[in-house]
C-alpha cells in the first residue's frame, strides 16, 4: 500500500512538472518572466514631462548697422500619432509683436523690422509643453513589407531632398550592402540603425553653414545629429522606406540644459493593416522610442524648400563691412517629470547615451 501511495505521488509530481513546463513555454508566461527579471536592468524614463522652455534669438550688429531684417521660425504644435499624444503644446508667447502665418500646414512666427539700428535686438518665444514617453511594440513579425507602403508616402518621401540623397550611387550602394534583398520594413530600419551605430561617429565639427550632405557624412563616417539623421533617411529611402527629419530641441537632465536637436521618423506598415510613424534617434541610441525630454518644432513634409526654410531663420540687409552675429539658444525655465516610470525594451534603448547629444549650431 505504501508503494502504491508513493507511485501515485510520483505520478502527481511528474504531472505537475509537465504542466509547469508547458506553462513556461507559453508566450504570455515567458513575457511575464522576462518583464519581471529584466525590469531592474532596463532603462527607465518618466511617463511624461511638463516644461516651460524659452527660445531666445538675439541679433547683434557687431559695431555696424542693420537696415532691415526678418526672422521667421515654426511654432511647436501638438504631435499625435495614431491617437497617441506625444506632444501637447499648452501655450506659445512672444516678448515682442510678431505676425503669425500658416505655411504649408504649419504655424510660423515672423518678426521683421525696416528701421536701421545698431544696438542688439532680442526676441524670446516661450513654450509650455507636456511630452509623453511612447514606444512602438513592433518587430519583424508585425511589420509589413516595402510593397505595403502607401503610394502617397512613397511619392512624398522616397526621393532626393536637399541634403538627403537616396539616388546618389554611393548611397544606393551602401544601402544595398546593408539591406541586401530584404523587404521587411522593420528589418530594413533595424539593419540601417545597427550599421550606423557601428560605423558613423558623432561629431559636431562641420565645414558648412548647414547640415552636411548625406554623401559627405557617409564618406567622413561622422556627423552631428542632423547629419546622421539625413544619412539614415537617405539609406532608408534608397531601400524604398519613407523616412523624414524631425527638428526641435532636447533636454539633457545630467547637464540640466536644452540644445537644438534633430532626429527622424520612418513609416512602418503593419501586417494587420495600417502603419505607424516611428521615431528613431541615431546619435542618442533610440530605436522606435519617443522620450518626453524632447520638443519638436518642425516635421519635414518632403519639400526641400520647406526644409531649407526651417534652417534659414534669418535674413537681413546690412551695411558693408558689418559682420552681424546671431545668437540662438534654448533656456529651460521649468522641467517636471511624472512619478510614474516606464521601462524601455533593452533592444530599443541599449545604446542610449549618458549625456544626450545635441545639434551643432548650424542654423543661420
Amino acid at each position: 500500500m505504501n508503494r502504491g501511495w508513493a507511485a501515485g505521488k510520483a505520478i502527481v509530481t511528474m504531472a505537475t512538472i509537465a504542466v509547469a513546463i508547458i506553462l513556461l513555454m507559453t508566450p504570455s508566461v515567458q513575457s511575464f518572466l522576462w518583464d519581471t527579471f529584466s525590469s531592474p536592468f532596463r532603462p527607465k524614463y518618466p511617463e511624461e514631462a511638463t516644461f516651460t522652455l524659452e527660445r531666445t534669438i538675439t541679433i547683434d550688429p557687431n559695431g555696424g548697422t542693420i537696415n532691415r531684417f526678418t526672422i521667421d521660425m515654426p511654432e511647436p504644435m501638438n504631435l499625435i500619432e495614431n491617437d497617441r499624444r506625444l506632444q501637447v503644446v499648452h501655450s506659445v508667447t512672444y516678448s515682442v509683436d510678431v505676425v503669425r502665418e500658416v505655411r504649408y500646414g504649419h504655424d510660423w512666427m515672423v518678426w521683421t523690422s525696416d528701421l536701421p539700428f545698431s544696438d542688439r535686438r532680442t526676441i524670446t518665444a516661450t513654450y509650455e509643453v507636456t511630452s509623453r514617453t511612447v514606444t512602438w511594440d513592433i518587430d519583424a513579425a508585425a511589420s509589413g513589407s516595402v510593397s505595403d507602403i502607401p503610394a502617397e508616402l512613397v511619392d512624398r518621401y522616397v526621393h532626393d531632398q536637399w541634403v538627403m540623397a537616396p539616388g546618389h550611387p554611393d548611397i544606393v550602394a551602401r544601402s544595398q550592402a546593408i539591406v541586401g534583398d530584404e523587404v521587411n520594413v522593420y528589418t530594413i530600419l533595424k539593419s540601417i540603425y545597427d550599421w550606423m551605430r557601428d560605423n558613423v561617429e558623432y561629431s559636431t565639427q562641420t565645414f558648412s553653414s548647414g547640415p552636411q550632405d548625406a554623401v559627405e557624412t557617409l564618406e567622413l563616417g561622422a556627423g552631428d545629429c542632423d547629419d546622421q539623421a539625413a544619412l539614415f533617411c537617405s539609406l532608408a529611402r534608397a531601400a524604398g522606406v519613407p523616412a523624414w527629419l524631425q527638428l526641435g530641441a532636447l533636454y539633457d537632465g545630467s547637464r540640466r540644459a536644452w540644445g537644438g536637436h534633430a532626429w527622424l521618423q520612418a513609416y512602418v506598415p503593419l501586417n494587420e493593416g495600417g502603419g505607424e510613424n516611428v521615431v528613431i534617434d541615431p546619435v542618442n541610441g533610440e530605436f522606435m522610442v519617443w522620450r518626453p525630454n524632447r520638443l519638436v518644432e518642425y516635421t519635414d513634409d518632403g519639400d526641400p524648400e520647406h526644409l531649407l526654410d526651417y534652417y534659414s531663420i534669418y535674413n537681413a540687409s546690412v551695411n558693408r563691412g558689418t559682420n552681424t552675429v546671431l545668437y540662438d539658444e534654448y533656456v529651460g525655465l521649468t522641467y517636471e517629470e511624472s512619478g510614474w516610470m516606464i521601462s524601455l525594451d533593452v533592444m530599443m534603448a541599449a545604446d542610449i547615451m549618458s549625456n544626450d547629444r545635441f545639434l551643432a549650431p548650424s542654423r543661420t
